[in-house]
């Protein structure tokens, strides 16, 4: 009888050889890698020929974000994202809280959900996703500079996102609508947690200046990234901007001041792995836990999460830089055909699902807003990831190919 440990063990095993297989057939067939992950587990769980594991919440945010949003942080282009600063805080700071109160909104006039119920859920799907984006940017050659927009804003509303929805989980569960407390808590957050990653961010840097053994900088590349995001949480500050915080520091001042060449390019390499197997871990999961028959059930708030989404993308996109005027720096990235790639590539993915697995069994209409998230998810994955090409195409974006 195989133990716990073994049984764990031969479920990832055969997640990484199939999430390996679909990687070839997405290859192959030119699809992006999260709409192959996607389908491939749906097909596995409506097929019902094997048994598919179930993860706790816990092991969802300690074990699998911190890499998640390290990988992103530390390979970001940091000059690019330095050029692109204002737009990039300006979609991720701004887009992501009022995307987070739109679609909240959206719900409680339409489906009359308690109003902490569907702010929560607002946060949980606020966030974007760029997995899919970018590996369709790169096989067109659209622009590095769109490139970093896009992954820096997914980087920064991670953060966000994720300090919106702890705030939010207070609220829902509490049923007390203390702003105020919720504003605070928020402001805590998100200070706390940058200020937390910036210092690890440096020390850990100054540390890897004094030596120069590549397999000893990858470990402390690595503590860094989960002892950052489990600092701050333990100080009940953001986990996740720290881990963002730290992965920018380290990645920028640390590749400058304490890193070898051979060490840039080897850790580049690690967590690129990291984030790609996270990646097809969790977006084979969003296959494995989505229930064709619960989400048809709950066909009428699904569709009416998905309009809400896009509407909101399509305001926090388009509306602002006519009403607020901002600086040409701004409006220098959101011509008419950007504006419409950053509408339809704003996809929702790992981060969503996670969230939305970790709500906790006291939230009263639980269930249902898992199956809003993973309709989200799917759409925005499957109908928008397989058809953004054409729309870069039309934008007149794609530089070759």
């Amino acid at each position: 009888m195989p133990s716990d440990v073994e049984s764990a063990v031969y479920v990832y095993a055969a997640m990484l050889l199939g999430a390996a297989i679909l990687g070839i057939v997405a290859w192959r067939l030119h699809l992006p890698y999260a709409v192959a992950l996607v389908l491939g587990g749906l097909a596995v769980e409506e097929s019902h020929v094997v048994a598919l594991p179930q993860l706790n919440p816990p092991v969802l945010l300690f074990v699998f974000l911190p890499p998640l949003l390290f990988d992103a942080a530390f390979r970001l282009d940091d000059v690019q994202l330095r050029s692109l600063a204002r737009p990039v805080l300006w979609l991720a700071v701004f887009g992501t809280i009022a995307t987070a109160a739109l679609v909240g909104l959206a719900l409680f006039a339409t489906l009359h959900l308690p109003l902490a119920e569907v702010l929560l859920f607002g946060s949980i799907v606020s966030a974007t996703d760029p997995v899919a984006v970018v590996g369709v940017f790169r096989g067109l050659s659209v622009s590095r500079r769109l490139e970093v927009l896009v992954e820096g804003e997914s980087l920064i509303n991670d953060g966000v996102a994720i300090t919106l929805y702890t705030a939010a989980i207070g609220l829902a569960t509490s049923g007390n609508a203390d702003l105020p407390s919720a504003l605070g808590l928020f402001v805590r957050e998100v200070v706390g947690g940058v200020a937390i990653g910036a210092v690890l961010g440096v020390l850990f840097s100054r540390i890897t200046a004094i030596i120069d053994d590549h397999l000893i900088e990858m470990t402390l590349s690595t503590a860094l990234a989960y002892g950052s995001y489990l600092v701050a949480q333990s100080v009940e500050t953001s986990g996740a901007l720290a881990c963002v915080a730290a992965g920018l520091i380290h990645g920028s001042y640390g590749r400058q001041v304490g890193m070898s060449e051979r060490t840039r390019r080897l850790l580049d390499d690690l967590w690129e792995y990291f984030g790609f197997v996270v990646n097809a871990v969790v977006f084979l999961l969003v296959g494995f836990t989505t229930n064709l028959a619960a989400l048809e059930a709950a066909g009428g708030p699904v569709l009416v999460s998905i309009a809400s989404v896009l509407f909101s993308r399509v305001l926090v996109i388009l509306i602002p830089p006519q009403l607020l005027r901002l600086t040409r720096r701004i409006r220098a990235v959101t011509s008419k055909g950007e504006q419409a790639v950053l509408i339809w590539g704003g996809l929702r993915g790992a981060l969503t699902i996670t969230l939305a697995l970790a709500l906790p069994p006291s939230i009263a209409d639980r269930q249902l807003l898992v199956e809003m998230a993973f309709g989200v998810v799917l759409f925005t994955l499957v109908v928008q990831g397989m058809t953004l090409s054409y729309v870069i195409r039309r934008a007149g974006l794609a530089e070759s190919k």
